[in-house]
């Protein structure tokens, strides 16, 4: 990686081929094993600038043909970066997920002698099943992102993921830290074994630069 100065910014790059990598990035993006070489390290770069000082992460495979290029494109984005920059700085990016904790097997249906015990028996079932949207989610969600400095939705609940209930990635300033985990904390142990929480983090704010690009 290479450091090159674009007006008030550092740009880091890497010196790549044209033939090898620009103008093959199409069909190397349909190889997944160069994909996940490359990306990975690609990650593990912007995770070690970010960890030094605040970084506005690039998508993967974004190639300039000189640094000509390459500063044009810094100068027709200087003012969205700047804001982006203020949004992240001393920042970093958390995800938040909650999931059900898996309970034993409800008991069989009694023996149904008419329609009247079945709808019964089965509003019953139903009335076990996790809410994806209750008002405990919705306390969690409020109070975790009035801690941090912005919020994003981290993909759909799907009902393939039968377990998941909600999640939500956050941009949190490093001096809320103590606040973040005293908050989860308190969840944790107020769901425990009905609700399991899983954090990941601290990474690069990917999610909170969108505005820059």
């Amino acid at each position: 990686m290479l450091p090159v100065i674009c007006d008030r910014f550092i740009c880091w790059v890497s010196v790549v081929d044209a033939a090898a990598f620009a103008n093959a990035l199409g069909h190397n993006l349909e190889n997944l094993e160069w994909l996940a070489l490359h990306s990975v390290r690609h990650q593990e770069v912007v995770g070690e600038i970010a960890a030094a000082t605040a970084v506005v992460p690039a998508r993967f495979g974004t190639v300039f043909s000189g640094e000509a290029a390459l500063l044009r494109n810094i100068q027709e984005r200087n003012t969205a970066l700047v804001k982006v920059f203020k949004k992240i700085t001393a920042a970093d990016e958390w995800g938040v997920k909650v999931f059900v904790e898996r309970q034993p097997a409800p008991p069989a249906m009694a023996e149904v002698k008419s329609g009247s015990d079945y709808l019964r028996q089965k509003a019953a079932r139903l009335k076990k099943r996790p809410e994806r949207n209750d008002a405990e989610l919705r306390q969690l969600a409020t109070q975790l992102a009035k801690v941090a400095r912005a919020s994003a939705p981290s993909g759909k609940v799907s009902g393939a993921q039968a377990d998941l209930l909600w999640q939500a990635t956050f941009l949190l300033p490093r001096t809320r830290r103590k606040q973040w985990d005293q908050l989860l904390r308190k969840f944790v142990q107020r769901w425990e074994g009905a609700r399991r929480i899983e954090v990941n983090g601290p990474w690069p704010p990917y999610s909170f630069v969108s505005d820059a690009e």
